[in-house]
């Protein structure tokens, strides 16, 4: 039996995820400096968990358009993220991500749709806000990685779950509330997309590695989502990679490819677990047949 895929399975239940994520950015905008109760944010997002169920896969047709793939470059306008001998993380996200819409765009059963297709700054409660408006199939957020030293080298491919260095990580948004984890299995999806990304990268020669932390942005409730940390800024190596064309251009398609993949297997882990399961005629004593 394939593990069934838990997503919304239409704009009735878009709306109820949306319209709790608005609910929550209006008390926050209400109360300017003070956390929610976590309580509360548990009680308003089990609305939007409990819209989330096992669904049948969904045919793509010309008058039902196929739900996009949302890429997040991290940061913007005046939050420039690391900042490393004059190389900026928001800039760089943004060209990975724009030349990953366009090598993307060479599949038209993948519509792609960005956070910010410009230097502006974008609230994480916006980004989620808007992956749930469109409907977004997965949540694809893009950064670059940052600490002392200038040996740390390779991409990490971040899924929600406890994280074990989050004690020695200081890039922490403390302005933002706490938020529930996300549903299970969208838990599980978002693991299986994180593995899916490292293994491709991997394949194509990168140094990559999947892993766990409790980000903002991964406890999207509404659809499988990772956070990638490109490479590290803080190594002259890596960094000159990072800003050049080819470099970029191999990295990306590499993504691009983890991208299909999962979409690929998603659809057929789908299909398998919604497949009504085959009739046998299985021999009784005495000859007859049972169905």
């Amino acid at each position: 039996m394939g593990q069934k895929t838990h997503h919304l399975t239409g704009p009735g239940e878009a709306v109820i995820v949306k319209m709790t994520l608005l609910l929550l950015l209006f008390m926050r905008l209400m109360t300017p400096g003070k956390y929610l109760a976590p309580a509360l944010l548990v009680a308003a997002l089990a609305t939007a968990a409990s819209a989330m169920h096992p669904a049948s896969p969904i045919p793509p047709a010309a008058n039902r358009p196929m739900t996009p793939v949302i890429l997040d470059p991290g940061h913007g306008g005046e939050d420039k993220g690391a900042v490393v001998r004059g190389l900026m993380e928001k800039d760089i996200a943004l060209v990975f991500a724009k030349k990953l819409k366009a090598r993307l765009a060479r599949n038209a059963d993948l519509p792609v749709v960005l956070t910010r297709d410009s230097d502006r700054y974008v609230t994480l409660d916006e980004r989620l806000i808007d992956s749930v408006d469109m409907s977004g199939s997965i949540f694809v957020s893009l950064h670059l990685n940052q600490v002392k030293g200038k040996k740390s080298a390779g991409a990490i491919v971040y899924s929600y779950g406890p994280e074990k260095l989050r004690l020695w990580r200081k890039r922490q948004h403390p302005s933002v509330p706490p938020m529930p984890a996300p549903p299970r299995g969208q838990a599980g999806d978002s693991e299986r997309l994180a593995r899916t990304f490292s293994r491709a990268l991997r394949g194509d020669g990168f140094r990559a590695e999947s892993s766990k932390s409790d980000y903002y942005v991964l406890k999207n409730p509404a659809a499988p989502s990772v956070l990638i940390e490109l490479g590290y800024l803080n190594n002259p190596d890596e960094a000159a990679k990072l800003s050049d064309s080819a470099y970029q251009d191999r990295m990306v398609d590499s993504l691009a490819k983890a991208i299909e993949e999962y979409a690929t297997l998603r659809t057929l882990r789908t299909s398998v677990a919604t497949a009504p399961k085959a009739v046998t005629n299985r021999p009784k004593a005495g000859g007859l047949l049972l169905p």
